[in-house]
């Protein structure tokens, strides 16, 4: 078995930790490699940076996609890349937010995210609402940190900092499981568990034991509706890697 996991934003020190954990999770037996575009923003901080991602993201993908059995996006939140890739491709793609709740969901009655900056609340609170587990959800709650600040920061800093938010939604918000909200903060959900009391998801761990046992059960996107093939059309002006799922051979 071999599993993609894809950083959407350019930070080849962020692919490599992301990379790590995913190369734990997914065991013996399973090759994982990463990648991440080499232009676009260097850090995914809202919807404009989300946007010209996707479309990086997708140049990068798309060349290489059919050498692997699963693909995971390490972005938290609901990137339109995911939906997009879905269309493109057959094999499963999951993102590390829906891959976190899912397995967030049997152990406790809710759940909060601990994310970076606080734009990205409203953003998390749409995509609970997309996954539609809203009643579920007990908070979505910032650390103050952006997204680079999590690899240039000391990892104490960091750590107290999501174990401050982490506590917090659990003694006010009624959290009993708490979803850590960026691909940076992969590796630091046991140090955040012990401080909160509860358990703590780390998204890119849970999406490639999720993207595994997908590809183990011969799992494949339906193409029935919402990701249906896309549909041949010209599309003048646009790289060979990305015009080709419009059938660029023939127009």
């Amino acid at each position: 078995m071999r599993l993609l996991i894809v950083n959407p934003n350019t930070s080849a020190d962020m692919t490599a930790t992301i990379l790590a954990t995913a190369k734990v999770a997914a065991g013996p037996g399973v090759q994982v490699d990463a990648c991440n575009p080499l232009r676009g923003p260097a850090s995914v901080e809202g919807q404009f940076d989300e946007v010209v991602s996707a479309y990086c993201t997708l140049e990068t993908v798309l060349p290489i996609a059919d050498q692997y059995d699963g693909i995971v996006l390490a972005c938290y939140g609901h990137h339109p890349v995911i939906g997009a890739l879905r269309e493109a491709l057959d094999q499963p793609v999951l993102g590390i937010m829906e891959a976190s709740i899912l397995h967030a969901l049997p152990l406790g009655d809710r759940f909060s995210i601990v994310t970076s900056s606080p734009r990205w609340c409203p953003l998390l609170e749409e995509g609970v609402r997309a996954l539609g587990v809203e009643q579920r959800c007990a908070s979505v709650r910032s650390s103050g940190l952006a997204v680079l600040d999590i690899a240039a920061l000391s990892e104490d800093e960091v750590v107290a900092r999501l174990c401050a938010e982490a506590r917090a939604a659990v003694e006010q918000d009624g959290a009993e499981v708490i979803c850590l909200g960026c691909g940076g903060m992969a590796g630091l959900e046991q140090a955040v568990s012990e401080a909160a009391g509860v358990p703590v998801i780390d998204g890119v761990r849970a999406a490639t034991i999720l993207v595994r046992g997908l590809v183990e059960a011969g799992g494949r996107t339906s193409k029935r509706n919402r990701y249906r093939r896309i549909e041949p059309q010209p599309a003048p002006g646009l790289p060979a890697s990305i015009a080709r799922s419009y059938g660029g051979d023939r127009f």
